[in-house]
């Protein structure tokens, strides 16, 4: 599907996202409480001010909390630029200890080098709840989320929809109470910036048992009204089946990224077992640059090859995931400053291994992967001149 944008884990931000987002969320702050992408009204819908729509029972958990990631990712788009994502906190993959670090610390040193207020680590209480920023426990830090990841994990074993629904509800709400504060309740839970992250973590976890359950809504989740959010240009309230997959809606979720600053290294991970007991439908290596290298190379994707260099063969070996085309800047040659680097552009790279991936991670033990960047004329090239900043491995 062409057109996809991809929500990723906050940790694997990008400085230049993480600023992106950063600066849409304090404009949503700075709108007046009556627009309808501020961040007063965006976040007062889930609870305060009455009335309340959000649903916590079934039929509707899922898709009405999908529907308002929804309304809060455009806001964030309005306010910045269209390539923004709503991230994800991923609090259940496995042990982990208090919030994101982008979350935890009340001020952040912006673009120009100042230190200023951070909207992730609280936002604006409206007037009728007493004015303020929001608050967490005073023990958030060292606080693990262990259970909540254990039940997140059994929810993902779960054969129906109903099951799972009811079983990943209890780990979600583990999280709020964890977190304390305002995101404990239900009447302000939406006030804390990290409830979108959290939420987009559920709707992750969604989306990842649609894939190993293919399959329509039920019925009477289908064709549940979720307001307030209206169909386009009408009255009418939109129901479960206008957020029935992430496909539809135009996203996905990573499921594996990388800011590494020794990318070249080998470096190992273990695929979801899930993710085969049904083919892999594709799986793109991204390579994450904010600007084109100066000399032209090749950077060869080999998986499970013990040491791969530029003297290992590529064809016919079935650890070869293939490779990617850096063109760069100058013909041997320094190029001009203003050449290598022009503001607000990107040139990320997309390589499919699917067929590899799939094909190496079938025996469920540990994956490696490593790149080999080489130069025009076959030899290596010390991978610091591929301007390589970080990696993503998206899954679906």
């Amino acid at each position: 599907m062409s057109g996809i944008r991809y929500r990723r884990n906050i940790d694997c931000l990008t400085s230049n996202q993480l600023h992106d987002l950063r600066e849409a969320l304090a404009a949503m702050f700075e709108l007046p409480p009556e627009d309808e992408n501020s961040f007063e009204k965006i976040a007062g819908l889930h609870g305060q001010p009455w009335p309340s729509y959000c649903i916590h029972g079934f039929p509707g958990f899922l898709t009405w909390h999908r529907a308002y990631m929804e309304v809060f990712e455009k806001a964030l788009q309005c306010c910045c630029n269209q390539s923004i994502s709503l991230p994800f906190w991923d609090w259940s993959s496995g042990p982990s200890t208090g919030v994101p670090s982008a979350c935890s610390t009340a001020t952040y040193v912006n673009r120009d080098g100042d230190t200023v207020p951070n909207p992730l680590y609280a936002g604006p209480l409206p007037a009728f709840a007493g004015g303020g920023m929001t608050a967490r426990s005073s023990a958030i830090d060292t606080t693990p989320f262990d259970n909540a990841a254990t039940g997140a994990q059994n929810a993902l074993n779960k054969a129906t929809f109903s099951i799972f629904q009811s079983s990943l509800s209890g780990p979600h709400g583990l999280v709020h109470v964890t977190v304390g504060g305002q995101m404990g309740s239900v009447p302000y839970a939406g006030f804390d910036p990290i409830f979108f992250l959290n939420h987009s973590n559920v709707d992750r976890i969604w989306a990842q048992w649609q894939n190993t359950h293919p399959g329509s809504l039920p019925a009477d989740e289908a064709s549940l009204e979720l307001d307030p959010f209206n169909k386009p240009y009408s009255s009418d309230w939109k129901t479960g089946a206008d957020f029935a997959t992430t496909d539809q809606l135009g996203y996905r979720y990573t499921n594996f990224c990388y800011v590494l600053p020794n990318w070249w290294d080998i470096f190992k991970f273990r695929l979801d077992p899930h993710w085969f007991k049904m083919e892999i439908r594709s799986a793109k290596l991204v390579l994450k640059s904010d600007r084109m290298p100066v000399r032209s190379m090749e950077i060869r994707v080999f998986i499970n090859e013990p040491e791969p260099s530029v003297k290992t063969p590529t064809l016919g070996n079935p650890r070869f995931a293939g490779s990617l085309g850096m063109f760069g800047m100058t013909a041997g040659i320094e190029a001009p400053m203003e050449m290598k680097r022009r503001p607000n552009q990107r040139f990320d790279l997309e390589l499919d291994i699917s067929r590899t991936l799939a094909e190496q991670g079938k025996s469920g033990e540990e994956v490696s992967m490593k790149l080999v960047p080489v130069s025009i004329d076959g030899q290596a090239v010390s991978p610091d001149k591929a301007n390589i900043e970080g990696i993503d491995i998206l899954v679906d």
